[in-house]
């Protein structure tokens, strides 16, 4: 999978990835289990007043405790609220969406967050209005043969739709043009990858969203394993090419 978002191809992996892929059919099947009887995210973020109309809340990363804007939280609604409207997205858990790569303009991380670690740049990247989010849908969505006439279309566009940047400084998400083999993108340029964030919905959710006449429940949380620097910038199109 690494070398499949550093922007190279690696057989190996990509015949690991396609091991792992499931029907759209498969894939409702398991979220359903999941929304029903599956384990919550661990260290998700207690963010629920942020719905309230709470500017800020605690955050939480590796035991440590940081103010943070509700602004995070809200524009992350409005990103995964998008991508199922679009069809970029279905479900939020594995098989399908749950985690972003958080990024920043590269010439501001050079000027300002470079030399910060972690613990002490996360919570400055949290107030961050230049910061994006790449996320990875249909992470293991099988299309079936083409070649027999087995492909749905929607199932095609919400593959081919998979990678999505989302800003936090109200810009609506864009989706990135398909990638060869349906591979996930790394962050487009001008953007240097910076972190990331995992989210996963539960009955126990601390936040939700409507969406479909349905209510998501589900979390968010920084505790991830990911850390600054972890992913390299790929030579992709540029966003202002989307359709």
């Amino acid at each position: 999978m690494t070398a499949l978002l550093a922007g190279g191809y690696d057989a190996r992996a990509q015949t690991e990835l396609e091991q792992w892929s499931f029907t759209a059919a498969e894939i409702e099947i398991a979220y359903r289990y999941q929304e029903l009887f599956g384990e919550r995210i661990q260290r998700p973020l207690r963010a629920r007043e942020c719905l309230l109309g709470r500017d800020s809340f605690i955050a939480t990363y590796r035991g440590m405790e940081f103010a943070a804007p509700c602004r995070f939280i809200t524009d992350t609604i409005r990103h995964l609220k998008e991508m199922l409207v679009t069809g970029a997205a279905r479900y939020f858990f594995p098989l399908d969406a749950d985690h972003a790569h958080l990024a920043v303009p590269l010439q501001l991380w050079e000027s300002k967050y470079r030399k910060l670690s972690y613990d002490k740049l996360l919570p400055e990247l949290v107030a961050e209005p230049a910061l994006a989010a790449l996320y990875h849908t249909a992470e293991h969505l099988a299309l079936g043969d083409p070649r027999k006439g087995r492909v749905d279309p929607l199932t095609r566009r919400w593959k081919e739709n998979r990678n999505v940047v989302g800003y936090y400084d109200g810009r609506p998400i864009i989706i990135l043009p398909p990638e060869p083999r349906g591979i996930g993108a790394t962050m487009p340029p001008p953007y240097y990858s910076v972190g990331s964030f995992n989210f996963l919905a539960s009955r126990q959710g601390e936040l939700n969203l409507f969406h479909d006449r349905q209510v998501i429940t589900f979390d968010i949380t920084f505790d991830t394993g990911y850390v600054a620097g972890d992913a390299p910038r790929a030579q992709i199109r540029a966003p202002d090419v989307v359709r």
